[in-house]
């Protein structure tokens, strides 16, 4: 009789242990995964704001350089006016050289027709 009712104490010990390191198991998972849940939320907000902050600087690039574009396209439309005065400038340059060298060259014969007609007389 004790031997029968030292094994049921026994195997009610057993059992009362194995329930609470049931529970302890339990407990731990449960706290790993609520550990896992907020992990989780966490990377989805910071995901969020990075995605936010990505979309911003997007948005600022994208000012930028349209703002860069303008003044690009304001520089180029300058440079292509000072061009075409430059190439204006030339132009008449060329041509008022072309009309004094012919001022000269008719002055210059005129010289010598002059010249002529006085050694002729």
């Amino acid at each position: 009789m004790v031997t029968s009712q030292t094994r049921d104490l026994f195997q009610l010990q057993t059992e009362l242990v194995d329930m609470k390191v049931d529970m302890s198991v339990s407990k731990a998972i449960a706290q790993v995964v609520d550990q896992i849940n907020q992990l989780r939320n966490d990377m989805h907000t910071q995901f969020n704001s990075l995605k936010t902050e990505i979309n911003d600087l997007r948005h600022e690039m994208r000012d930028r350089f349209s703002l860069l574009e303008n003044r690009v396209t304001a520089v180029e439309t300058k440079l292509g006016i000072v061009g075409e005065a430059r190439k204006e400038i030339r132009n008449r340059f060329i041509d008022y050289c072309f009309k004094v060298s012919w001022l000269v060259l008719a002055a210059t014969v005129s010289y010598f027709v002059l010249q002529l007609q006085l050694l002729i007389k």
